[in-house]
């Protein structure tokens, strides 16, 4: 035996010595010759003219047929054809001539990468590549690449390794970023990608998630920055660059900007994209829904847009906050729902209509419910489920329980094996609802549940992954029949889903402002310029809400942005105002005093029905409100009949050449609030239109205030001032009338009253104001209420 093997290995150096001799056959002037035509053969190949660099790489072995590299090679023109078997039987013929050659090993791993199950083998031949040679960083990197396919534990280290080997690598960086940033590990993610973009600038890629990693550990500057590069630089994920940079926007209510970047996103998507963005389909409900559905698509844009219009939640801006939000939502079931279906899977319409949902469990992350209103709903269900619920929880702890039995017995098998084997700790049956959906998932594997508190009276949607990979669909009925099945069959994901759907189309929760800004408002209709209707908005803005900031030399001030916005019946914007407020005090500022702001806006109109909508906002603090009224807007041109105006409240009237409330010669300081201390006055403004002269030229009428108490309280007041000549006052139970005379010459009039109502006790009062133009006997009437603190 001993000499047989003396005579193998004496075979074996003779074969070495032959293959030495053959190599040596090639002459210096043939090596030189090779070099140069692999090189050309390796241009071929990235410029992906495959044939010719296979044809060039066979040249080469026609000089020398053990060149390894060349085998490799064509090889690699095989497999970028996707010719699996000739890129195989390349490689494998490129060991054979050259044993224990790394890039063939790496060769044959990438095809195995590429078959259906053999993702083991390929790892093996990349781990076989680096054996051969440790300072391989591609064998290294495409065994990351397999292991991460493969989910395997060992991938952030097979990429660390990469690193080790060359710390320059133009993806590792990327690659460990993407599994810290799968994680939610963000900081570390990001160190990855900046490290990536450092050693490698032109990776786009790495840069967009680095601003989406800054973006999470709330590092807004620097992520704005970084993505604003992706945006403006052509490369695949420019869009993607633009809309991430969006969304930032929209998070730290830059609405404008975000809007003008969704808008340039959306123009540049492909038009089946574009329609998914521009469909009401999951946002409307009702006859709005059927007539976009009924209308032709030429049509539908319009519908889109007025649909919008009239869910523009605030007037400061120009931009539709609700739209914006509606684009998020789209763009994120696309990114995150859209990976095996187009638009997106079961989840993604959820998604659109309700937002992110306020509980979410999966069954590779389990997230146990602690939101008490979570637990509300949970709670709800389970009682709805009845004897069908309980019957799924015994289940479920059957299964547990013979799944502990099992992990008992293979530790017991373990321990006689190494006695130091040690149990797990904690109770793996316990809480068999807690973070598992109380509808049931069947043998599925993979499933996750959401739990939506706000609507309705909270749902369920429970979802499962019936392939792997492949799309969530709802979670199917079970099989069966009787009462269990129908408990089941009324709350099953899908129907609920569809119920709802009819009933809460979409909800929203305006997310343009910290907090809420408590303010006043009112308004007024007045005889306006050229035939349109003045309607004046008044703020009282409290000094108790604001967030001041000290001016050095100035004192204390609140920077403010307040806006109107005016919709026809139709829904079409028609005014628009948006004004910054700087807000100056001297010294410091009691924001525990009541002190009301005052502030104005005109605007003119044609008469007509129209939706106002009013938003105060502090810069500062970020705090904002938005109010809406439905104003009827009246026509003051009628010229053979008496009109009066709305009646203004105010908290001062006063004769004054200058100011920013003045009408005429009078200042008219609004009292938005409509409320008043005991013992402030109460002011009163309104204008009368189309008196009617006398043969001499005068106007002659009377005018008639009653104030009338809407609580039943007791009412004393006094005259304190007015226009015209006061004719009498009286009291009749809960009422108070006071009437006066006036006399002049101009069709158009002021009229004011200065009322001391310190004497009545607190309450709502109801004013009206009745005119009688004496010369033409008609009346005009206008009422208003005011409260009594």
């Amino acid at each position: 035996m001993k000499r047989i093997w003396i005579v193998f290995v004496a075979l074996c150096l003779v074969g070495s010595v032959d293959w030495v001799e053959a190599k040596d056959k090639v002459s210096p002037e043939d090596r030189a010759k090779v070099e140069a035509m692999y090189q050309e053969g390796q241009g071929l190949l990235e410029a992906k003219t495959y044939d010719q660099a296979i044809e060039k790489f066979q040249a080469i072995l026609a000089i020398d047929e053990k060149h390894g590299p060349s085998y490799v090679g064509i090889g690699h023109a095989y497999l970028e054809q996707g010719d699996l078997k000739e890129a195989e039987k390349a490689f494998k013929t490129g060991l054979r001539k050259q044993k224990k050659y790394a890039p063939a090993y790496n060769g044959l791993g990438l095809v195995y990468a590429q078959k259906k199950n053999e993702l083991r083998r390929a790892i093996d031949y990349f781990r076989n590549a680096n054996r051969a040679d440790k300072t391989y960083s591609e064998a290294q990197y495409n065994l990351g690449k397999t292991l991460e396919r493969f989910g395997h534990s060992e991938t952030l280290k097979a990429y660390e390794g990469v690193l080790k080997i060359d710390p320059e690598h133009f993806d590792a960086y990327y690659r460990i970023g993407r599994i810290h940033e799968a994680d939610r590990r963000y900081e570390e993610a990001g160190q990855a990608f900046q490290s990536q973009v450092k050693t490698n600038p032109k990776h786009h890629v790495a840069r967009l998630h680095l601003g989406m990693c800054l973006v999470a550990t709330q590092k807004i500057v620097p992520a704005i920055r970084e993505l604003a590069r992706v945006a403006m630089t052509p490369s695949d994920v420019q869009r993607r660059g633009v809309l991430e940079l969006a969304q930032v926007y929209q998070k730290i209510r830059e609405y404008d900007r975000a809007a003008s970047l969704f808008d340039a996103y959306i123009s540049k998507l492909e038009e089946n994209e574009q329609d998914v963005y521009n469909d009401l389909g999951l946002i409307a409900g009702g006859d709005i829904l059927k007539a976009y559905r009924d209308a032709p698509k030429e049509a539908r844009k319009e519908l889109f847009d007025s649909f919008w219009r009239m869910r523009d939640p605030a007037p400061v801006t120009a931009s539709n906050e609700r739209l914006l939000e509606h684009y998020r939502r789209i763009a994120f079931a696309l990114e995150h729902f859209g990976a095996y279906r187009f638009p997106w899977d079961a989840r993604g319409e959820a998604y659109i209509r309700y937002g992110r949902p306020d509980h979410i469990s999966k069954s590779s992350n389990i997230q146990i419910e602690m939101d008490p209103r979570v637990v509300a709903v949970k709670e709800r269900l389970i009682q709805k489920s009845g004897e069908a619920g309980q019957r799924l929880m015994q289940t479920r702890q059957n299964e547990v329980l013979a799944q502990t039995r099992s992990m008992r017995r293979e530790i017991n098998r373990a321990r006689r094996r190494d006695p130091a084997t040690r149990a797990p700790t904690g109770g793996i049956g316990s809480g068999t609802i807690l973070g598992m959906p109380v509808y049931p998932i069947g043998a599925v594997s993979v499933w996750e549940y959401w739990i939506y508190t706000d609507v309705g009276d909270g749902m369920e949607l429970t979802f499962v992954q019936d392939f792997r990979p492949g799309p969530y669909e709802y979670a199917e009925m079970p099989l069966g029949r009787g009462r269990f099945a129908q408990i089941w069959q009324d709350m099953n994901p899908a129907i609920v889903m569809q119920e709802m759907a009819v009933r809460r189309p979409n909800t929203y929760e305006p997310d343009f402002a910290t907090g809420p800004l408590n303010f006043w408002f009112a308004s007024a209709a007045f005889k306006g310029e050229a035939g349109k209707t003045a309607l004046e908005i008044y703020y009282g803005i409290p000094t108790s809400e604001l967030a001041y900031f000290t001016v050095q030399g100035k004192g204390q001030a609140a920077l403010l942005n307040r806006g109107v916005a005016v919709y026809d019946a139709s829904g079409e914007p028609v005014y628009r105002l948006s004004e910054k407020m700087v807000l100056q005090a001297e010294g410091d500022v009691d924001t525990r005093s009541g002190r009301l702001i005052p502030e104005m806006d005109r605007i003119l109109l044609p008469p007509g029905n129209y939706r106002v909508a009013i938003q105060v906002l502090d810069k500062r603090s970020g705090k904002s409100q938005v109010y809406n009224q439905t104003r009827v807007i009246p026509s003051f041109e009628t010229e053979d009949k008496l009109q009066i105006s709305d009646v203004e409240l105010a908290a001062q009237i006063e004769v004054a050449d200058a100011g920013k409330f003045l009408k005429g010669n009078i200042s008219v300081v609004p009292m938005a609030s409509k409320a008043y201390l005991p013992g402030q006055s109460v002011f009163i403004y309104y204008e009368l239109y189309h008196l009617k002269r006398d043969g001499f030229g005068a106007t002659k009428y009377r005018v008639s205030y009653e104030v009338k108490s809407k609580d039943n309280t007791s009412l004393g007041a006094k005259v304190l001032g007015g226009l015209g000549k006061l004719l009498g006052q009286r009291t009749e139970g809960e009422v108070i009338t006071i009437e006066y005379e006036q006399v002049g010459q101009q069709v158009q009039e002021q009229g004011y009253l200065q009322l001391d109502m310190s004497s009545s006790e607190a309450g709502t009062q109801v004013l009206t104001v009745t005119v009688t133009d004496e010369n033409s006997g008609q009346t005009a009437q206008a009422s208003t209420t005011f409260r009594i603190q």
